[in-house]
């Protein structure tokens, strides 16, 4: 809860009556230190006061009200006028001035608060992204789970019945014990893809270390699946506490080795994950032909997701060219991550 200011506590009409003794308070110091010296300045105080927290027709008002007090201030010191007509053009400037005073301290608050407004807004569409990608994750991990304990399962017994029907048939040398077979392999297939499936709608685990584990089954299974050369280093085992965390940086790993293959004809892919200075970071980089991130046909390539899940967890996203080809594609985020002793993990150990 936003803490209240001494005076966004108190009414229009206690800040208004504060105002107006301010500066009647001001006229009498006016008055003291005589017309040699000039402090109509100070006038302004009372009327920003009126026009940041009462409004613009207070303020106006009380510029009305300063002008009188000024004139009975300079006309009770005895400030002498060849003519009296100098007196009152004297009020009309100061009027003019009190105007300015207050016309520029409306314009203020309006950008000020137009300004707030935009950030409200800002920060209620982030609120609103960070909860549907939380959303997402929570029914993605449900799903996840509920492939791998439910179908998984069902999956695995009715292989099993198949298995038992297919010895069966065998000792009955029956010629359907050959279909059956077929469809005992079918069903540890379609377990394997599904499990396959969990697994990537699930992929990180709940225990700390399991963004390192993730990555790495990430890099192994790429470089099988891919046919090409990826791997994981990781210089000492990172332990992250929050999934949430965990979750958008293997999410950006994913989605940035995802690029490298399809747009990048990467052969090679080093995922490096570190963690150094309060600073835990997530590299990514390949010996592809690269892209431009500014270009149109790169908008399509997740790159806007993996901007925001970096912001997500208080990080920023570097893209940049990588030496002699490819790109680099880099997360850092200031802590959410702890290391130990020094080691590193190849995706082929």
């Amino acid at each position: 809860m936003v803490k209240r200011s001494f005076f966004q506590a108190q009414s229009s009409y206690l800040i208004f009556a504060e105002a107006v003794v301010l500066a009647f308070a001001i006229a009498i110091l006016d008055y003291v230190t005589g017309y040699e010296v000039t402090i109509y300045p100070f006038y302004a105080v009372p009327i920003l006061l009126m026009v940041w927290f009462v409004g613009r027709n207070a303020a106006f008002l009380l510029s009305v009200m300063s002008t009188v007090a000024w004139w009975w201030a300079d006309k009770a010191s005895g400030h002498i006028y060849s003519n009296e007509w100098f007196r009152l053009w004297d009020a009309v400037v100061k009027l003019m001035f009190f105007g300015l005073v207050t016309i520029a301290g409306w314009n203020f608050r309006q950008q000020r608060d137009s300004i707030r407004a935009r950030l409200q807004l800002l920060e209620r569409s982030q609120q609103l992204e960070r909860e549907i990608i939380r959303i997402s994750e929570r029914e993605q991990q449900r799903i996840g789970r509920d492939l791998h304990d439910g179908i998984c399962q069902y999956l695995a017994a009715i292989g099993f019945t198949a298995s038992m029907l297919q010895q069966k048939l065998e000792k009955e040398s029956n010629p359907l014990a050959q279909v059956s077979a077929e469809i005992f392999h079918l069903l540890q297939d379609a377990a394997v893809r599904t499990r396959e499936l969990a697994r990537g709608l699930s992929p990180v685990d709940r225990d700390e270390e399991g963004l390192e584990s993730a990555l790495e089954e990430l890099a192994t299974s790429t470089a099988k699946i891919a046919g090409i050369s990826c791997s994981f280093v990781c210089l000492a085992p990172v332990v992250i506490r929050d999934n949430r965390f965990a979750v958008h940086l293997f999410r950006i790993a994913q989605e940035a080795l995802g690029n490298a293959l399809k747009h990048g004809h990467a052969k090679s892919v080093v995922i490096a994950l570190d963690v150094g200075d309060g600073l835990c970071s997530l590299r990514i980089s390949d010996d592809g032909t690269g892209f431009d991130p500014l270009s149109i046909d790169s908008r399509g390539m997740g790159l806007s997701i993996m901007r925001y899940r970096a912001r997500s967890v208080g990080g920023k996203l570097e893209i940049q060219p990588n030496y002699p080809s490819g790109m680099v594609i880099s997360c850092v985020v200031e802590g959410g991550a702890e290391q130990t002793l020094v080691r590193v993990v190849p995706s082929n150990e």
